[in-house]
């Protein structure tokens, strides 16, 4: 099995880390060197692309895929992380929701934006993940990164949630998307619901849930690998 390579397509369950799916499948195939070409937070579930073997040395290159999401905000209410894992830190009332304004707001958040990445977030600072510093209640400074949202549709909203589509550049938080979007509507708000749908040109559509993955054998896991492509999509 040490000779294998290639792409695998996962459907991330919410729950896991995207390291945990890493280990299932690593113990699945008995091949050490398996990446990932961009983390899915515990909360969200969706399309994971997993590197295998030497396909590993394309995680760099395989990392500045577009992507695209579906979020859910919960307005009116503020969490320390940004998504349903945090604990709840303020709330404030969510003005009446029209659809007019609704994709007004969308509008402003569409093209280059300037983002700083969450304090709870897996970008390193003096070799540690922000969220490590964010624990210990030591408070780092994150420069702020230039992203790229190329479409940001509404798909549903009630009086209390927003359920948006994203499609953005890579490196994109969702979560602080959101919050921005809350703020402009006149609250707070943060996500309950995360799907990656899209990376690159995989879809989610073509993935195989973590479940099929634990129960395959070996050998039917290792013919859902896919050739790495020749250049990004």
């Amino acid at each position: 099995m040490s000779a294998l390579e290639g792409v695998l397509l996962v459907h991330k369950p919410t729950g896991m880390t995207s390291h945990d799916v890493v280990v299932v499948v690593r113990r699945k195939l008995g091949v050490r060197r398996i990446g990932h070409t961009g983390t899915l937070d515990p909360m969200a579930e969706g399309l994971l692309v997993l590197l295998v073997g030497a396909a590993t040395k394309h995680q760099h290159v395989l990392q500045t895929h577009d992507k695209t999401y579906e979020a859910t905000v919960q307005l009116g209410a503020q969490t320390e992380t940004g998504d349903a894992e945090g604990a709840p830190v303020r709330s404030v009332p969510v003005p009446t929701l029209e659809r007019g304004r609704l994709e007004e707001v969308l509008r402003e958040f569409t093209g280059s934006l300037s983002q700083t990445p969450p304090a709870f977030s897996a970008v390193k600072v003096a070799g540690r993940p922000a969220y490590w510093w964010a624990r210990q209640h030591k408070p780092v400074t994150l420069e702020p990164r230039t992203v790229h949202v190329f479409q940001l549709a509404l798909l549903d909203w009630t009086p209390q949630t927003l359920t948006v589509l994203v499609e953005c550049s890579s490196g994109t938080y969702v979560r602080s998307l959101g919050e921005a979007i809350a703020e402009r509507l006149g609250t707070v708000g943060y996500l309950t619901r995360l799907v990656r749908t899209r990376v690159g040109l995989w879809r989610l559509q073509e993935a195989q849930p973590l479940a099929w993955i634990a129960d395959a054998s070996p050998e039917a896991l290792a013919r859902e690998l896919r050739p790495v492509p020749a250049a990004p999509a």
